[in-house]
C-alpha cells in the first residue's frame, strides 16, 4: 500500500483511494472466471451474506488501510491488525451468541488496553494524528464480523466461491470508481505510475484474492476465532518488512504489541483434554 502511493518512497502516483479501489477491482478481475462459476452453483439465499462479507470483509477494510497507511508506518498498522481474533471473539458473544470464557473476556480486555496505548503513543510513524490508528481498529472490527459471517451463514459455500463473489460485489463499484477517479491518467502521464500499478498489483492477487481464499478455508475448516489468530504472525512480517524498508520502531511500539499478543493469546488458547 506504501509502496502504490509513493513508489520511489517519495514521489506520489496513486492517491490512497485509488489503491484501494484499484486493489479490490483487480482482485475481482482475477478470480472473474470463479465468481461466474459461483454464481451458476450458490443459493439466492446465500448472495446477500456474500455481499455482507464483500463490504465488511473487503470493501470498507481496504479503504481504512490506506488512508491510515498515509501516516502510520507498516509496523504499526500490522502490530494494530492483531486485534483481529479480539473483534472476533467479541462480535461472536454479542451478535452470534457464541459462549465465551472469563479468561477470554480478559484477554479482549489486555488487548484493548494494548492497542489503545499503542494509538495513543505520540510521533509514531509520520504523524502523531492517533485516529489513523483508530482507522485500523475499525476495519479489524469488520474483519471480525465478516469471519463471524462466513462461519455461520457461508459453511456449505465453498470458500473460493465466497472469495470470488464477495470481491466480484465489491470490484465493480470500486472499477467504475477508479476509472472516474483518474487512475488511467497516473498510469500513463505519472512517471511513477507503472511500478506503483505493479505493486496494487502485487497486494491485490496476494494479499486480497489469495489470502481471501486462503482465510475463508481456515474458518470454514476449523473456526473463525481459531482463522482470526493468524494475526500472531502479523505483527511480525510486518515489523521485519517496516524495518527492512527502514522504518524506525521504539521500545515502546513493541512492548504495546506484545500487550496484544498476550490478550489475543487468552482469548484463542484452549486448554488440552486430559481425556
Amino acid at each position: 500500500m506504501k509502496h502504490a502511493m509513493k513508489p520511489d518512497g517519495i514521489h506520489s502516483a496513486f492517491r490512497s483511494d485509488q489503491v484501494a479501489a484499484l486493489r479490490l477491482s483487480i482482485a475481482a478481475l482475477a478470480l472473474l472466471p470463479f465468481s461466474i462459476q459461483g454464481l451458476r452453483r450458490i443459493k439466492m439465499a446465500n448472495l446477500k451474506w456474500i455481499a455482507l462479507v464483500g463490504l465488511i470483509g473487503s470493501g470498507i477494510p481496504a479503504f481504512l488501510f490506506t488512508t491510515s497507511q498515509q501516516y502510520l508506518d507498516s509496523s504499526v498498522a500490522g502490530i494494530l491488525n492483531s486485534l483481529t481474533p479480539l473483534f472476533t471473539l467479541l462480535v461472536g458473544v454479542v451478535l452470534f451468541k457464541r459462549v465465551t470464557e472469563p479468561r477470554q473476556a480478559v484477554g479482549v480486555l489486555i488487548g484493548l488496553g494494548g492497542a489503545a496505548a499503542l494509538i495513543s503513543l505520540k510521533g509514531f510513524g509520520a504523524s502523531s494524528q492517533w485516529s489513523y490508528g483508530l482507522l485500523i481498529a475499525i476495519a479489524t472490527f469488520s474483519y471480525g464480523l465478516s469471519v463471524n459471517v462466513v462461519q455461520s451463514k457461508l459453511k456449505e459455500v465453498k470458500s473460493l466461491h465466497i472469495t470470488a463473489i464477495s470481491l466480484l460485489i465489491a470490484g465493480i463499484p470500486c472499477g467504475i470508481y477508479a476509472i472516474y477517479s483518474g487512475v488511467p491518467e497516473v498510469i500513463s502521464q505519472n512517471e511513477h505510475g507503472v511500478k506503483g500499478l505493479m505493486y496494487v498489483g502485487t497486494l491485490a492477487l496476494l494479499g486480497t484474492a489469495m489470502a481471501n481464499m486462503l482465510y475463508f478455508w481456515l474458518t470454514k475448516e476449523t473456526s473463525a476465532l481459531f482463522a482470526s489468530s493468524v494475526t500472531y504472525l502479523m505483527p511480525l512480517v510486518a515489523v521485519a518488512w517496516g524495518l527492512g524498508d527502514g522504518e524506525v520502531l521504539g521500545i515502546l511500539h513493541l512492548m504495546c504489541g506484545l500487550i496484544i499478543l498476550s490478550g489475543v493469546w487468552l482469548v484463542s488458547y484452549k486448554k488440552k483434554s486430559t481425556a
